[in-house]
């Protein structure tokens, strides 16, 4: 004969249960909190990427007008326009 389960079984039973839940759930947030940090460090590198592009950009214009200014310096004509356009 199937003899009901006393209170204390019910409860344990849906305890148990609810942990199983709550492993299930674990599982889940585990991986979408993985593809965010995967998602979030592709976005931080494409952006460092980007700035250090900039920077690069930056650094070659500088470079140029400070070649122009040692020119300046030295005495010899230089023309701003083809400067800047000649790379």
């Amino acid at each position: 004969m199937n003899k009901p389960l006393s209170d204390k079984e019910k409860l344990i039973s849906m305890l148990t249960e609810i942990y199983d839940q709550l492993e299930d759930l674990e599982v889940v947030l585990e991986a979408s909190f993985s593809d965010l940090r995967k998602s979030l460090d592709q976005e931080e590198q494409d952006k460092i990427r980007e700035s250090k592009q900039k920077l690069f950009g930056i650094q070659q214009t500088l470079d140029k007008v400070n070649s122009i200014s040692n020119l300046e310096l030295a005495g010899e004509p230089y023309n701003l326009n083809w400067a800047f356009n000649c790379r």
